[in-house]
């Protein structure tokens, strides 16, 4: 079958929502189908105010020479909206899956033949009004979520019931390395978003308590951005941790703090735990798909980072609690594998070849 992804345009640091994307298309490119993916890049490097003719061939290079912080498969074909003869060949595929509310209407009006998907990551409200957003859930595509959180509210608009598929990790890289009895007891591990949604302030200001309390406290933090202020000299932080840097971060550490307020579903934590960190987390919807309170986690309620602060310094003092959960986490972490998720996916795209065949 031949699938196109369409992307927002293409940006040169980690980003989650791309990840998953380059990873399904990889795996799918694997399996024999024939994949494309189109980068939105109407507004691509506008800011500089460049003459259009530089910016056409900035942008040309850049999408082919990205993303360098993932490898992608040379053979998933990488298309520049900017150049117009590309419309002819994407005309060409079987289905196109919008990946975001800003690329809905795109792929819903110029893929004029194929069968279209909408994979839903989170509830976008920041790109657009709630009025828009639910509006693109009722465009009758293939609604494909991945936390049933998403799945309960795009339900309520769309023309037939969403496809639940939870995000994956690669458990053969997400692992511990680093026997959990092994690790220093102090040891904290967080991610720095400046995004409003990511909380990261309630972490900041839950891991200054817990210092007060713990003076030997440190703290590995990473993140894409370099943070706008002066870092503790007891934070470690890495700009743009490659899949390996992140690997070694989680088995470097005991805990993994998460303050997120709300996400689709909270990568990150899924990540940390399936390399042995105990997990402490606010109760954001997303992480509610994977997390147990007591189980294989402490939660805390969102915005709440005195009580963050006291789950950390409860799982440094009681090393059995920090061991229990964090094998728990080892061990639940198991459902959320590649192959569980490429099954469900492989699912539906027969689904869409039998209609397809029926239409024929």
């Amino acid at each position: 079958m031949k699938i196109c992804f369409v992307l927002p345009q293409m940006l040169k640091k980690p980003i989650g929502g791309y990840k998953m994307v380059y990873e399904y298309a990889n795996r799918l490119k694997k399996e024999g189908h024939d994949i494309g993916i189109l980068f939105l890049n109407e507004n691509a490097l506008k800011k500089y105010k460049l003459p259009y003719i530089i910016r056409y061939v900035a942008v040309e290079i850049f999408t082919r020479i990205e993303p360098r912080w993932f490898i992608l498969d040379k053979k998933v074909k990488k298309y520049n909206s900017l150049e117009k003869k590309n419309y002819k060949e994407i005309n060409s595929y079987d289905l196109v899956i919008a990946t975001g509310v800003d690329t809905v209407m795109f792929s819903n009006q110029k893929f004029n033949k194929a069968r279209k998907a909408y994979f839903i990551q989170g509830y976008e409200k920041w790109i657009c009004s709630e009025t828009e957003l639910i509006r693109t859930y009722a465009m009758g595509m293939d609604n494909i979520v991945v936390s049933s959180w998403m799945k309960d509210i795009v339900d309520k608009y769309g023309k037939k019931p969403a496809l639940l598929l939870q995000n994956p990790i690669d458990l053969n890289v997400y692992k511990e390395l680093t026997p959990i009895d092994k690790r220093e007891s102090f040891s904290v591990g967080v991610l720095y978003h400046k995004a409003k949604c990511k909380g990261f302030k309630y972490a900041y200001e839950a891991l200054l308590q817990v210092k007060k309390e713990l003076p030997n406290l440190k703290v590995y933090m990473f993140g894409t951005t370099v943070p706008d202020f002066d870092l503790p000299e007891w934070f470690d932080f890495t700009l743009n941790a490659s899949q390996n840097e992140t690997v070694n971060i989680y088995n470097k550490i005991s805990i993994f703090l998460c303050s997120t307020i709300e996400e689709g579903f909270g990568l990150t934590g899924l990540e940390a735990m399936a390399c042995g960190a105990a997990l402490v987390s606010t109760d954001y919807n997303g992480v509610i798909e994977y997390a147990v309170d007591g189980i294989n986690c402490l939660l805390s309620p969102v915005g709440d980072s005195v009580l963050l602060a006291k789950k950390v310094i409860e799982l440094v003092y009681n090393q059995e609690l920090r061991l229990k959960i964090a094998r728990k986490g080892i061990e639940s972490v198991k459902s959320f594998s590649w192959d569980n998720a490429m099954n469900i996916l492989n699912d539906y795209l027969r689904t869409v070849e039998i209609v397809d065949n029926e239409r024929d």
